[in-house]
């Protein structure tokens, strides 16, 4: 008799097991079909976030070497500004500056700085060049020096042909020497001799203009 339920037995036992069977199945299927997609996405993610890190600690090295000149900047206000870069650089990709100085190896931090960020940067090294490529291309930000060529107030002159010949963009001016009760030059969208505060100030034009 017991020989007889036996098969009666082992039926009954895969009946109850092929739910499982079949989940078994599905969930393999499942991960087969959508394992690439997964991957497509997520990998990325986590590239992105491993190359952000990478390009952190090369924000802050390249500020710290610009920040060099100016002992009053602290490692917070470098921290603060690397962190700014992070939340806002999917903003400001594609953005495209304008750097007007003579000597533009001075600023060779704050361009590859900006560079890593996706910010297209364009080089004059005179009022004039500066204004011949303002005619010829758009850009969302200028920074220029005030001193050039000799000339002491140079950015004064370059900012008031630009409105003159309708070219002007937001402007910033970079100073050896700062002094605040001057305030800021008329029509200027700031000045400072920090490097801290001019990339703020960067961000600030290009948060407006792009965000």
């Amino acid at each position: 008799m017991s020989e007889e339920l036996l098969p009666k037995e082992i039926i009954i036992e895969l009946i109850k097991i092929i739910p499982s069977i079949l989940w078994v199945i599905f969930l393999t299927i499942l991960v087969l079909v959508f394992l690439k997609p997964i991957k497509n996405i997520l990998i990325p993610q986590l590239s992105e976030i491993k190359a952000f890190g990478i390009e952190a600690k090369f924000i802050k090295e390249e500020l710290a070497k610009a920040a060099r000149k100016n002992p009053e900047v602290k490692e917070a206000a470098l921290d603060q500004v690397t962190h700014r870069a992070q939340r806002i650089t999917s903003i400001i990709q594609g953005a495209r500056l304008l750097l007007v100085n003579d000597i533009p190896e001075e600023m060779i931090n704050v361009q590859r700085i900006l560079q890593s960020l996706g910010v297209i940067v364009d080089v004059a090294r005179t009022t004039k060049s500066a204004l011949n490529m303002l005619a010829n291309t758009e850009y969302d930000v200028i920074v220029s020096d005030m001193s050039r060529d000799g000339v002491p107030d140079e950015g004064l002159r370059f900012i008031h042909e630009s409105i003159k010949r309708g070219l002007y963009r937001p402007i910033i001016f970079t100073v050896a020497n700062f002094d605040p009760s001057r305030g800021v030059p008329a029509y200027a969208f700031g000045i400072t001799n920090r490097v801290d505060e001019m990339l703020n100030l960067i961000f600030d034009v290009l948060e407006r203009t792009k965000g």
